[in-house]
């Protein structure tokens, strides 16, 4: 009967000390990846598991993830854009090499899902936490950094104290897409935004305040709504915004989901995108280049930002310092039309 491998074998197989072996089995950062990798597929050839009871009793660690995501009720059935399904893929993709994995914990409010972080945190059940949703004043930031527990949140926050984030570079987003708009003479533009109290939220009416003051523009709170990011949301801010003395001629969505429900309310107002107005949406999807007609998107693959997040989660574990994990992704802008309308109009009203 043939021996179980161990580390010992693969440190005979490979040539490395069996203190390299071992941190490279246990995803440690002084690893180099070519050396990792390396070690990863001698122990698939020779069959070796690693016994992760062992390891748990040994060093405290539960080799878990905790993604704690606010997700929608189950009896909803508005699409709200970028599935977290997706975002976990990619974190999975990206620690794969490793023995850690995720443990996704859904709840259905903020509030839960700080007591579930309290839990995590005051039971040990995993060695991480990713968050999502970020607040301006996240309370649920405070309290981890307070417990020198380790987590990484995708979005920003105001802390004072750095901490570990991903994130796509929101205030970029709304100053590329409105500075395209103006230039092609637009001068009244909505966007529709995520829910007030979230960070990237102010940073995009920031962004959108600073661009407008450049061209010289006074800055109009009625073309700025706040909202879950659904379809029904942008259609009921088309129809009110419609009815506007002087309506918008363009529409920056937050996500595809309000992109197209802008545009279905188009059809039922019996406006064209393009003659009466037009519509600029950003993702993680890029679903908008099959909606009739195909628009102007900012888009930022979700494996970009969701394998970043799980790369810097074992980063983090490993010791590094979250003042250095931290990455703001700038998305392709996809011209899919002119993005005029009614010039002659918009050069009158200037």
């Amino acid at each position: 009967m043939a021996q179980r491998p161990t580390i010992k074998t693969i440190a005979k197989e490979t040539g490395l000390s069996t203190a390299t072996v071992s941190k490279a089995l246990n995803a440690s950062p002084q690893v180099r990846p070519r050396t990792r990798d390396k070690v990863l597929q001698a122990a698939k050839e020779l069959g070796y598991e690693l016994n992760i009871s062992g390891v748990q009793l040994r060093t405290g660690k539960t080799y878990q993830i905790a993604m704690v995501t606010v997700i929608a009720s189950p009896d909803d059935d508005e699409w709200a854009g970028v599935g977290y399904t997706q975002l976990i893929s990619g974190i999975s993709r990206s620690i794969a090499h490793t023995p850690y994995r995720v443990v996704q914990y859904q709840v259905a409010s903020f509030d839960e899902s700080f007591e579930v972080i309290k839990r995590i945190v005051q039971n040990k059940k995993a060695d991480g936490i990713i968050i999502s949703g970020t607040r301006v004043n996240d309370p649920r930031i405070s309290f981890m950094q307070e417990q020198e527990f380790s987590f990484v949140t995708y979005g920003t926050s105001d802390a004072s104290a750095p901490h570990a984030y991903v994130d796509t570079d929101n205030r970029r987003i709304v100053t590329i897409c409105v500075d395209r708009l103006l230039s092609k003479g637009h001068r009244r533009i909505a966007m529709i935004n995520a829910r007030e109290e979230l960070n990237y939220t102010q940073n995009r009416v920031e962004a959108y305040t600073a661009s407008l003051s450049r061209a010289g523009l006074s800055f109009d709170p009625s073309l700025i709504a706040y909202g879950r990011l659904t379809p029904a949301f942008g259609r009921e801010q088309l129809f009110e915004m419609s009815m506007f003395e002087e309506p918008p001629t363009a529409y920056i969505c937050a996500n595809e989901a309000t992109a197209m429900g802008v545009l279905s309310g188009f059809q039922v107002r019996g406006m064209e995108h393009g003659r009466d107005a037009v519509v600029i949406a950003t993702d993680d999807l890029n679903v908008s280049q099959y909606f009739s007609p195909p628009i102007t998107t900012c888009y930022l693959p979700i494996s970009k930002p969701s394998e970043t997040l799980g790369q810097f989660m074992l980063d983090l574990i490993g010791g590094e310092d979250p003042k250095n994990l931290q990455k703001l992704f700038v998305p392709d802008l996809i011209e899919r039309g002119a993005d005029t309308c009614n010039l002659e109009k918009q050069q009158a009203q200037s």
